[in-house]
């Protein structure tokens, strides 16, 4: 057993509303992985959005691999998506920075570049697909990553 937790950090980085919905959808995503594996894991702070979603989050997870988690998840995070909310049916795009490291106290960057390179993009509109830095594109639905389901990702 694994006794520190690795530590990801969830912050917003553009994209007003829909930013922050997404750095609760990854935080969402993060922790049903956890749940799917059996691994146990610790909320440990969020910081709520005025009008909805988070500003950041950070959740500790026992029994994973920094490295490997890092490799697979650590970077700039897009989600390019209609809201239900638009009148005008635009297509909006947020950013969203997330960091897996060992240490639960150190601050979120403060400016996109501080958070990596992009990683992943998670399109629902007009069709429904994941890019990834790593793999390219992922013929998945975007709610399979975020039930936490990582098999397209890392083989299991």
């Amino acid at each position: 057993m694994i006794e520190r937790p690795i530590i990801v950090d969830i912050g917003y980085i553009i994209g007003g509303d829909e930013g922050h919905l997404l750095v609760e959808k990854l935080l969402g995503m993060f922790t049903a992985y956890a749940e799917r594996q059996g691994f146990e894991h610790d909320l440990l702070e969020t910081a709520p959005a005025f009008g909805g979603g988070l500003k950041s989050a950070k959740l500790g997870i026992y029994s994973v691999d920094l490295e490997q988690f890092q490799s697979l998840h650590q970077g700039a995070h897009t989600m390019i998506r209609i809201p239900p909310d638009d009148p005008y049916q635009r297509r909006h795009t947020s950013f969203v920075g997330v960091r897996v490291s060992d240490q639960a106290d150190l601050p979120l960057p403060e400016d996109m570049a501080g958070w990596g390179d992009e990683r992943r993009r998670y399109f629902f509109d007009p069709y429904r697909t994941i890019t990834d830095s790593r793999f390219g594109r992922l013929e998945i639905d975007p709610d399979l990553l975020f039930a936490g389901d990582f098999s397209a990702l890392d083989g299991g």
